[in-house]
């Protein structure tokens, strides 16, 4: 009888273990959107960390371990889409060229194509950014990528940091403020800004397919 529960807790314990690793796995391979909280305007737009880099792809970058780039959204674009928005990732091992594209933002079936500012292995893929950014505090975006580049060097030179950084994305914000203003109107959300107001939070979930396939157009295209 001894040896026969043995056996039963044995077979039980490879069981789980089994599962527990199908579970990780399929976590880490499956590449299912996942939910993005989105920043304020303040924080979206005037607070860029020193250490981090911005491209004109609407991305942001960071140098991480081992020579790798880390990759993520500038915060302004997913205050565009909203806490309601949703993030389809690529897949860990993939290779990404420069200006392929690299995240898919969504919200009520319809979606951004974010590009990539540099080629190379993606590495890491962060499936729970919304939930664990990658470091602490309200000034840092969330990765969403861990990336092993090529041709980092001649890339970085064209980057832009610190205040070079925070003037593009004021003057990013304000060109973005003008075509949706225009793009919305004439209406709720478009009288608002007209009279000074802020972008509201989530607006492209009030707008229709060609407002997003215009901001897309005008913003998101890397132009080389």
């Amino acid at each position: 009888m001894v040896p026969v529960l043995v056996l039963l807790t044995f077979a039980a314990l490879v069981a789980l273990d089994r599962f527990v690793l199908a579970k990780g796995y399929l976590e880490e391979s499956e590449g299912w959107p996942e939910r993005l909280e989105s920043l304020p305007a303040p924080a979206a737009v005037e607070r860029v960390p020193a250490d981090v880099f911005l491209q004109p792809t609407f991305t942001w970058s960071r140098i991480g371990e081992w020579g790798t780039v880390c990759l993520g959204v500038h915060p302004m674009l997913l205050r565009l889409i909203g806490t309601s928005g949703e993030v389809e990732l690529r897949s860990k091992g993939e290779r990404v060229k420069k200006g392929e594209p690299l995240v898919r933002l969504w919200r009520a079936g319809r979606h951004l194509t974010v590009r990539s500012p540099i080629g190379g292995r993606l590495v890491r893929v962060n499936r729970r950014a919304g939930e664990a950014p990658w470091c602490e505090g309200e000034d840092c975006p969330p990765w969403l990528y861990r990336l092993k580049p090529e041709g980092v060097e001649e890339e970085e030179a064209r980057w832009l940091r610190g205040t070079a950084a925070l003037e593009w994305t004021r003057r990013q914000y304000e060109l973005l403020r003008a075509y949706l203003c225009e793009a919305v109107s004439p209406g709720r959300l478009g009288a608002v800004m007209a009279d000074g107001g802020e972008v509201p939070a989530g607006i492209l979930g009030e707008t229709d397919q060609g407002v997003w396939t215009g901001l897309e157009s005008r913003f998101l295209t890397p132009v080389d």
